[in-house]
This record gives C-alpha cells, structure tokens and sequence, in this order.
C-alpha cells in the first residue's frame, strides 16, 4: 500500500494563523515603509533644493570682495562619507525621529545683518519667489548670523535661535521633523500618517574655506499618504485583490482539507447512530490526525457493523438453541398438570427424567455461553507461556495418545498459559470424543511468528460440516450433551491475544492449524 503524504494539524493551523497575522503586520510595516519613504523623499528633494541655493548664494558673495575671514569658523565638521564627492543623505527616520514642536517664531537680531549678505539675498530673492510656486517649499536664505536676507518672509529677523540652524551655523547640515499647523480646517478624511500632521526642516550651511558664510533653510510637508495611496491606487487595488484572493485561499484550504472530511466523517457517524450502512467509502485526507481519525473510524464502523451481524446471528442460534429444550419443559409439565393422576408412575418417570436432562443441557448452554461472553471481552495483558513444559504436560497426562514434537530449548508465546492450555485440551478432547485415538501436536517457532499443528488419526470431517465447524451451536454430538461452542470459545480466546485457529485438513483425520505471536 502506498504511504500517504501527511502533515500535523498542528503545523496546518500555525501556518494558517502565521499567514493571518502576517497579513496585517505586512500591511502595518508596508504603511510605515511607505509613510517613511515619503518623508525622506520630501528631504532629499530638500537638501537638493538647499545644494542650488547654496551654490547661488555663495556665487552672489562672491561679487561683493569679501574678506578671507568673512562669516563663521566651523567649528563641527561632517564625516567624509567620499574622498571625491560631498553627498548630504537623508537623515530623517520616523522610526527613531522625534517630533520637535512647531518652529519658533522669528525674533529681532542683536546685530544688524551683515550688508554683504542682504546685497546677496536681494540677488536671490527672485529666483527663489519663482522657485517656490513649483518646489512647494518654504525657502529663505540666511547669513552667517542666522538673519533672514532672502525668502518667504520674516526679513530681517533672527532664526538663530532655532535648533537646526543653530547646528547649521556650526558648519554641520542638519534636518528635523516639526509639528504642523495648518490654518486651514483639517479634512473630514484625516489621514493615519503622521506626514500630515508634520513638516520636514532642512538647514543646510553655505560653507568655503572653512567658514561658514551663510545658512540655506527649507521646509516642506511630505506628501499625504492617502493623497499618494490614491495617486498610486493601481496598485493598491492590485494588492487589494491579491489580499482577498489570499483569504480566499485560506477559507478554501480549510474548507478541504478540514472541513470536507469532517463533514463526510459527520454524515457517516450520523449513519452509524442510526444503524444504516454506507456503501461509499471515507476519504483519506492528507492531515495526519484527520487521516488518523478516518481509519479509526472506518475500524470502528466495521467492527460495529460485524459485531452487530454477529449479535443478531448468535441471537438467533440462543433463541434456537433454548426454544426446544424449554418447548420440552413446558409440555411435559403441562401434561404432568393436566393428567397427573392418570398417568402411569413408569410414565411420570420418563416424563421427570426428560425434564431434567433438558433442565442440564439449559444449564451447560449458559455454562458455555458465559465462557464464549468472557472470550469476546478478553483483554490481553502481557502474559507469556514457555511452550516446552506446558507441551510437555499435556503429553504425560493424556499418554500414550498425545505425541508432541517441538523444537529444543526454550520459546515463548504471546498468551496465557492457562488460556493456551484450554484451547489445546478442547481440541484433543474434541479427536478423542469423535473416535481417534491418537493426536499429534507439532510445534514450529519463527522470530515473531509460532504454530501450533495438531492432528488427529480420526474418521475426519465432511465438507459439509466443515464449513460450519466454527458456527456457533454446530454440533454432531447433541444428544451426548455437545452445545457446540467448545470451537467458537477456542477460536475467541485466541483472537484475544492476537492469534487464530483454521481448519486445514479434513480427510485423513482432522488437522488444525493455531498461528500465536512470538514474545
């Protein structure tokens, strides 16, 4: 038979519901990935804006003759991430970010700003006014000082107070991430990212030989997630259907692997409850426990439907047996009652002897059937026999008409001494009573396997009579008091430990075959 493929219910269910939980922890990290990615695009398109007005500001300083000493020394400089080139890489993590408050308002300077710088700026200002209707960004050029000489507002006023261009006049580009007030209303639909609620700051410092001459500060908010979600809604409706499809799959694979053979096992049960036998086998699923489950069952079915077939046939064998023995009783106690002062006492004799021989066979036929009712419900534990000296036995009490041959040494067999003694005893009383007068028991071992053959000299059986030899009640000895059980109890005992009796010669004597378990 070939094996089938099976895995655990256990692994089943740990898949499935590692599947389950991954689909919206990947849904959540795929949000965040996005939400970040969104947030880091925002500042490098930052930073690279800063790089431009940078260049400008520092070509714009260079037109006014300058002293070598103008502006900031730097005081912290950047790791060299390239001998050659000098990238600024996003810096921003919403992971580890912190979220600062929303900037500081600008203040009034100490000094005055520096007359080079807002000559500087006014070159500027219209390239970043223009600028600002295509980038979105908030752009405003600072000096070395942190004073506002160019941009979107605030001219004039000091942002040197602020953290990230505090670290930018020390020669250091720095990036934060600031709460956003909006002075527009906040929509019906707000959105889960906290790119909504937030706006990236980039300082980035305008720095040649060492000092810094001045500080370009942009700020933009990122993209809105679900504006961009639904900018990209293509592919989110593809993963959409790709996330149903995926349930789908697991609602199907439950329903077939699991709940498919339950059902056919339910129905089946529901059969079995109701005494009705089904014809249609039972699946075999490919879940260990399930397949498990289904060949216990079908075990159980068929032991249920055969023990059924078998108490209705020794129901009507019981029913046969005691119907004549006990018609006997009742009509001889009837006549007794109804002519008991005609009657000859010769005849009331006869009459009482008839009643009691009945009354004896009623007695033995309970006798045996308790045996047979022990047989069937025999639990084997784990006895063993030493089959020499039990052999040896029963040739010294039944000599000179048993003859045992058995190979030297000691062997053992899977059963109860005692058990193994009375099946050997009823058959060699059995050839005794039918007219042999020799029995002959040969005795062969294997590694689990031993047999038992015993054969007697006697007239043999009838092909007739040998297919009903193990029915229960069949007897050719009845009127000497034979119930015909002795084989039936034989062959229940054996099967209690897991052996067998067959009938395999008939003709020169009688020949039977016992197959033990070896121990």
């Amino acid at each position: 038979m070939k094996k089938r493929f099976t895995i655990g219910l256990q692994a089943v269910f740990a898949v499935i519901l590692l599947i389950v939980l991954l689909l919206p922890l990947s849904g959540v990290y795929f949000f965040r990935l996005f939400e970040n990615e969104l947030v880091r695009q925002t500042e490098a398109e930052l930073i690279a804006q800063g790089v431009f007005m940078s260049a400008l500001y520092k070509d714009a300083l260079n037109g006014e003759n300058i002293a070598e000493d103008y502006g900031r020394p730097v005081t912290e400089k950047p790791p060299v991430l390239d001998a050659r080139f000098k990238p600024y890489p996003p810096t921003i993590d919403l992971r580890i970010a912190p979220i600062l408050p929303p900037r500081p308002d600008a203040v009034h300077p100490a000094h005055k700003p520096d007359p080079a710088a807002l000559t500087a700026g006014r070159r500027l200002e219209s390239v970043l006014q223009e600028a600002k209707f295509s980038t979105l960004a908030s752009m405003r050029m600072l000096d070395f000082d942190g004073t506002v000489v160019a941009g979107a507002g605030e001219m004039n006023l000091s942002l040197a107070h602020t953290e990230e261009v505090a670290r930018a006049m020390t020669g250091l580009y720095t990036s934060a991430l600031r709460q956003r007030i909006s002075d527009e209303p906040r929509p019906a639909l707000a959105s889960l990212s906290r790119g909504t609620d937030t706006r990236v700051f980039v300082a980035m410092p305008v720095v040649d030989n060492d000092r810094v001459l001045g500080i370009a500060y942009l700020s933009r908010s990122p993209r809105n997630v679900l504006k961009t979600l639904y900018d990209e809604r293509e592919s989110v409706f593809l993963a959409a259907v790709i996330a149903l499809l995926m349930t789908g799959g697991i609602a199907w694979v439950l329903a077939t692997l699991i709940g498919k053979p339950l059902r056919v096992l339910t129905r089946h049960a529901q059969a079995v409850s109701k005494g009705e036998a089904r014809q249609d086998a039972l699946p075999a699923p490919p879940i260990r426990e399930l397949a498990a489950l289904t060949d216990s069952f079908a075990h159980m079915s068929a032991t249920i439907e055969a023990r059924s077939e078998y108490i209705r046939s020794f129901a009507m064998h019981v029913a046969h047996e005691f119907k004549t023995p006990l018609t006997a009783i009742q009509g001889a106690v009837e006549l007794l009652n109804d002519h008991a002062n005609d009657m000859e006492p010769e005849q009331r004799r006869r009459f009482m002897e008839n009643i009691t021989q009945d009354t004896g066979r009623l007695k033995i036929l309970v006798s045996r059937l308790l045996e047979l009712a022990r047989a069937d419900v025999l639990q084997a534990g784990g006895e063993f026999t030493d089959m020499s000296p039990l052999l040896a036995l029963l040739e010294k009490r039944y000599a000179p008409r048993v003859t045992v041959t058995h190979p030297e040494g000691p062997w053992l067999a899977a059963i109860g001494p005692d058990i193994l003694e009375t099946v050997l005893v009823n058959l060699i009383e059995n050839s005794l009573q039918h007219g042999a007068t020799r029995v002959y028991i040969a005795a062969e071992s294997w590694e689990h396997k031993m047999e038992l053959t015993v054969r007697d000299n006697g007239q043999g059986i009838s092909a007739g009579n040998a297919a009903k030899l193990f029915t229960p009640f069949f007897t050719t000895r009845r009127e000497q008091g034979g119930t015909g059980l002795g084989l039936v109890i034989t062959r229940s005992l054996l099967k209690a430990y897991g052996g067998d009796i067959a009938l395999i010669g008939r003709e020169a004597g009688t020949t039977f075959k016992i197959t033990l378990k070896g121990y």
